[in-house]
């Protein structure tokens, strides 16, 4: 099971599971490491992004939604 994390914070957060340093890259952590993945959901600057059981799950033959994308607003005459 693979787990992603996101740091929007703290881009470089460093956190220690077991007496080793682990380091945030880019505000992204991923791990399956059962003693990370329980350090990280007890951390308050973290949020959990994804959980995908095999890599097949979410190759590249399944495909992603993509949102909606809305025009910009029109912009309005200035105040004279």
């Amino acid at each position: 099971m693979t787990v992603t994390y996101e740091s929007k914070r703290y881009p470089a957060l460093g956190f220690y599971v077991d007496g080793a340093f682990k380091r945030f890259s880019n505000g992204v952590y991923v791990t399956e490491d059962v003693a990370e993945i329980a350090v990280l959901d007890a951390m308050s600057d973290v949020t959990r992004v994804s959980e995908a059981e095999t890599d097949a799950e979410s190759g590249p033959g399944i495909p992603q939604e993509t949102p909606e994308v809305k025009p910009a607003p029109k912009r309005k005459p200035s105040a004279k």
